[in-house]
């Protein structure tokens, strides 16, 4: 158990060891009589045992993610920025559980493991894991340590498919799950890293055909090269130039096959010091995990149906410049979470770092993390009249899709009304707010539409001050009556006689309270009129089921009704499909 100090870090750490007899069956056919499983904690699990948060760790990741292990240890947990007292993955409050996975080398049951039957090593003969084999025995480590419910499971690459993976298998029993840097299944090309990085490993003549225990040796060779092709896949290019460039080693080339640049001598450290440290069939029992894992195969491909039967709230994170798990296949997680109308959040974050960036603690992606795992911030609500007469619209136990919805203030006036509510938003800070005040908010660049939703989505499609910030207003508003059985639309009326008066008198872009930005800096590309927007309706079989014109209180009068055009600031529509 750790203990805390003042410095955000839990301290001195005792990894620990469990052992269980009771069989294991293996997706592979295969069962494994007993096993042991190397595992840490941080924190203090309550009374209810509702408090836990397991921690899922990558490719070459273990048990040790956060803290010392001795105080003279110059290199701590692998997490240990994010996981601490005060920390995103608070310690004061939750309890930690970060473990080494089956067929791991740093102490849990795997192939360098002596084999009871035989009292030799594994070595080949250590069954092939999948992630669900990984989950079922996490799921009996952390119910042996007195775990009711999993407060969230949290994972970043290979991890992240855990993570997802136990949202399936253990749906009841977990409240959160945060899938980072992750896939829903790897690309043929990632397919491919891995397979070239095996054949560099069994390649090596020290390999043995995986018995290279026997022989007192290990292919250090092939796990080096296995290494340097997995670090470069991990950085981006931005990343390596800022980091080498193409810096000399000693100021001069050596014209032969020796290190001439800075990278060569970086990936060959890296390498040799992975390969004296790592077990090589660990290796290769890794990539084939993360090759197998589709957990939409078992649904016909489809991930959304897949993933109807989670119950949990999600957090994903994907990061710019990660080409190994690139951003487009964390949305592909979003959009079937989406379709099987399930909490979500998504922020997509800006890094520099690559497919390492989910080790670093990142601004934007601390706060995301922090916000997801934190009890929902309670905050009173603006006193907006606007809120109140959308809120007025919306039928109890609506489902609620919010388009440009900033932090969430319409989302949050709702909450008591809606099943389901998500909003999309492209501030990241706004969206990092937002889901610290418990809402779902997808990062989503609206000028790209709603193809990703299917028709009827939901019941509701709102966009409050924002129709006229997007590319094309015209197809958005088609989008917003396709993907919603309803929509409600808000924007400033250009028609308004204040509006007039600046353009006809003054000769300059209008400034008001609905129009507050100067011309040069505005959001608003495509303003209108009442009458404008109208027909716009017409022509793309929009039918309005109701219009409400107010001013810039949001207060509507019968003088206003009467010449609306002239006299209304703001517009709001409640539309449907002719």
């Amino acid at each position: 158990m750790s203990e805390y100090n003042s410095t955000g870090s839990v301290g001195i750490v005792e990894p620990q060891k469990m052992h269980f007899a009771e069989p294991l069956p293996l997706r592979c056919g295969r069962s494994l009589a007993n096993y042991e499983l190397m595992y840490e904690t941080y924190g203090q699990l309550n009374a209810e045992g509702t408090n836990a948060i397991l921690i899922c760790h990558a490719l070459s990741g273990n048990h040790h993610a956060a803290g010392l292990h001795h105080a003279d240890d110059k290199k701590p947990g692998w997490w240990d920025a994010c996981i601490g007292p005060g920390k995103a993955i608070d310690t004061n409050h939750f309890f930690i559980i970060s473990m080494n996975n089956l067929g791991g080398c740093h102490g849990s049951t795997g192939p360098s493991s002596i084999n009871p039957e035989t009292n030799e090593h594994y070595g080949p003969e250590f069954p092939v894991m999948a992630v669900r084999d990984w989950v079922k025995s996490q799921y009996r480590l952390v119910v042996a340590l007195g775990v009711n419910r999993l407060a969230a499971v949290i994972g970043g690459s290979l991890g992240g498919m855990q993570a997802l993976r136990w949202s399936i298998d253990y749906p009841d029993f977990v409240q959160r799950i945060a899938v980072i840097a992750s896939a829903p299944k790897l690309t043929a090309q990632n397919i491919a890293f891995n397979e070239v990085a095996r054949q560099a490993i069994i390649s090596d003549p020290a390999f043995h055909e995986g018995r290279y225990y026997q022989h007192k040796t290990y292919p250090s060779k092939g796990l080096m090269l296995a290494r340097m092709l997995g670090h470069i896949t991990y950085l981006s290019d931005d990343a390596m130039r800022d980091k080498f460039g193409r810096d000399l080693r000693v100021g001069k080339l050596n014209f032969n096959f020796d290190v001439d640049f800075q990278v060569e001598s970086y990936l060959r450290y890296q390498g040799e010091n992975f390969s004296s440290k790592f077990d090589a069939n660990t290796y290769l029992l890794m990539t084939k995990a993360l090759d197998y894992f589709d957990p939409a195969a078992d649904h016909d491909g489809d991930l959304a149906r897949c993933l109807a039967q989670a119950k949990s709230k999600f957090l994903v994170v994907s990061f710019s410049t990660d080409w190994r798990f690139s951003p487009e296949r964390s949305r592909e997680i979003v959009d079937a979470l989406l379709a099987a109308k399930k909490e979500v959040s998504y922020a997509e974050i800006d890094a520099p770092q690559g497919h390492d960036a989910f080790l670093f603690p990142i601004a934007p992606y601390v706060q995301a993390l922090r916000g997801f795992l934190q009890p929902e911030v309670k905050t009173e609500l603006p006193n907006r009249a606007d809120l109140q007469l959308i809120r007025d619209w919306i039928p109890s136990g609506a489902s609620v899709l919010d388009l440009g919805c900033g932090q969430g203030e319409l989302l949050q006036s709702i909450r008591d009304k809606s099943k389901l509510s998500i909003g999309m938003e492209i501030d990241t800070d706004k969206l990092v707010n937002g889901v610290a005040h418990g809402l779902n908010l997808v990062d989503q660049d609206l000028n790209h539409g709603l193809t990703s939703l299917a028709d009827g989505s939901f019941d509701m499609v709102l966009m409050t001050q924002a129709l006229q910030a997007v590319d094309r207003p015209d197809l958005m508003l088609k989008e917003m009556v396709r993907v919603g059985k309803e929509a409600i639309v808000t924007f400033p009326n250009f028609g308004h006689w204040t509006t007039r008066f600046y353009l006809g008198f003054r000769g300059r872009m209008p400034m008001s309270k609905a129009l507050p930005h100067a011309w040069y800096n505005t959001p608003n590309i495509h303003l209108c009129t009442f009458n404008d927007f109208e027909d716009l309706c017409a022509q793309s079989g929009v039918r309005i089921i109701k219009r409400l014109v107010v001013n810039d209180q949001h207060q509507s009068t019968a003088l206003i009704n009467l010449m609306p055009n002239l006299l209304g600031e703001i517009a709001i529509y409640h539309l449907c499909q002719a």
